[in-house]
């Protein structure tokens, strides 16, 4: 039997990174789990958290690590600047990656966002399609990206206009069907167990999964699983895809 992998997260108090710890916390295929922090706190189930200064992540040692999962982000009007903003979602996801790369991960799970593009001209998606590039290029022989759509779930403290949005969400999602659907809004749990499905199911290459494609994986892994315990197979939404891409 295969020995029980560890884990490492970067953005665990985040609204994916938290649920993304809670599945951790009661997944034995994981033996430990370690959450990167700035400062002390209460640590979720089965998870220790290990305190760092990101601006210092090139020069830290972590702990030994199979697979590293970041859900490190902000937004320009919470990080203040384009700068603050580059400095998260760019700067300190790849100080992060090279520093679990020197722990050892072979694995390397990132939550990017929808419209990702080193050429976009919106700065959001460019800085995001630009620290993806940055993140595959570094070698790891698994690179699992997935690019959410809007993201619904309880946060300690709503953003602006995230209040009014949700509300919004709940009335038109059902009205999202055909090229529309994968625009529609996505829990945050769902995003976390396609993180976890990747770093179990991902080819050695860099692996991308849209919003359709992460919630067709989560119901593919359900199936799977009832399957294995000799239930009745859910059923998948034909509409959805069902498998990675690979990324250009």
């Amino acid at each position: 039997m295969q020995s029980a992998r560890n884990a490492l997260v970067a953005g665990g108090t985040g609204l994916v990174g938290g649920e993304l710890l809670t599945l951790l916390g009661e997944e034995n295929r994981y033996g430990h789990i370690t959450s990167l922090v700035r400062r002390e706190m209460v640590a979720a189930a089965r998870v220790e958290n290990h305190v760092v200064s990101f601006d210092d992540l090139d020069r830290s040692e972590l702990p030994e690590v199979d697979d590293a999962y970041c859900c490190l982000g902000t937004t320009r009007r919470v990080a203040g600047s384009d700068e603050a903003f580059r400095k998260v979602d760019f700067d300190y996801v790849l100080a992060f990656a090279r520093a679990a790369q020197r722990a050892g991960a072979v694995r390397f799970l990132l939550v990017s966002a929808m419209g990702a593009n080193t050429h976009s001209r919106i700065f959001y998606t460019r800085v995001k399609g630009e620290v993806e590039a940055a993140v595959s290029a570094l070698g790891f022989p698994v690179v699992g990206i997935v690019r959410p759509s809007f993201l619904v779930g309880h946060r300690a403290k709503a953003r602006r206009g995230e209040v009014a949005a949700l509300v919004v969400s709940h009335v038109v999602t059902p009205l999202m069907v055909g090229p529309l659907r994968r625009f529609r809004p996505i829990e945050a749990r769902v995003v976390a167990t396609g993180l976890i499905h990747l770093a179990f199911t991902a080819q050695e290459r860099v692996n991308v999964l849209s919003s359709e494609a992460i919630e067709a994986a989560v119901i593919e892994g359900i199936r799977a699983q009832t399957t294995r315990a000799g239930g009745e197979p859910a059923r998948r939404d034909s509409s959805q895809p069902s498998n990675c891409k690979q990324s250009n």
